[in-house]
Formats: structure tokens, sequence, C-alpha cells
């Protein structure tokens, strides 16, 4: 019976312990932008992709880990947190690739 509260009190503790960091980055970056009062905010953009490949990363290994130390629910948690912030990260980083080909494009269609 122990192990399965213990699985799911370290599910619950780990996940939330994720999503408050994500959202204080999150906080930390918005104050960033309304101190440059809608100037973009150097670095920006690699800070994001940093944080959420990051943030992709380390919880997929911990589900590793908590699926070999036959911790289920924790296991379930962090993958689901993994894929959901791969999800969020991927169609971005498609987005700004974008955006710097397009800009790289304009530049040096002016230049000739």
């Amino acid at each position: 019976m122990s192990g399965w509260v213990v699985d799911l009190v370290l599910a619950v503790v780990v996940t939330g312990l994720e999503a408050v960091a994500l959202a204080l980055f999150w906080f930390r970056e918005s104050v960033k932008a309304w101190a440059a009062q809608g100037r973009s905010v150097p670095g920006g953009t690699r800070r994001l992709v940093v944080v959420l490949g990051v943030g992709s990363t380390l919880p997929g290994l911990a589900a590793a880990g908590f699926f070999e130390a036959d911790l289920k629910a924790a296991a379930v948690s962090q993958a689901l947190v993994a894929s959901v912030l791969g999800s969020i990260l991927a169609p971005g980083l498609v987005t700004e690739t974008g955006r710097r080909l397009s800009r790289g494009r304009r530049k040096r269609g002016a230049e000739r």
C-alpha cells in the first residue's frame, strides 16, 4: 500500500515543482518584456528554447528512471510533461527558423 502512495506523492510533487519553475520563468520573461516597454528583449527566444529543451529532456530521463524504480505513476507523469513541453517547443522552433530564414532573404535582397 505504501508503495503506490509514495509513487503518487512523488508524481504530484515533481510535476508541481516543474510547473512552478516554468511559471516563474515565464513571469520573469514577462517582466523583462514589460520593462522593455514592448521592444524585443535580447536573447529571449534563445532562453525559451533552452528552458523548453532542457525541460523536455530532463523529465524524459526522470521518467525512464522512475520506470526502472517501478514508480509507474511518476514515470507516466514525467513522460506526459516531457511530451507537452516538446510539443510546445517544436512549433516554436519551426516558427523561429522561418522568421530567421525570411529575415536573411530580405537582407540579401536589400543588398543587391
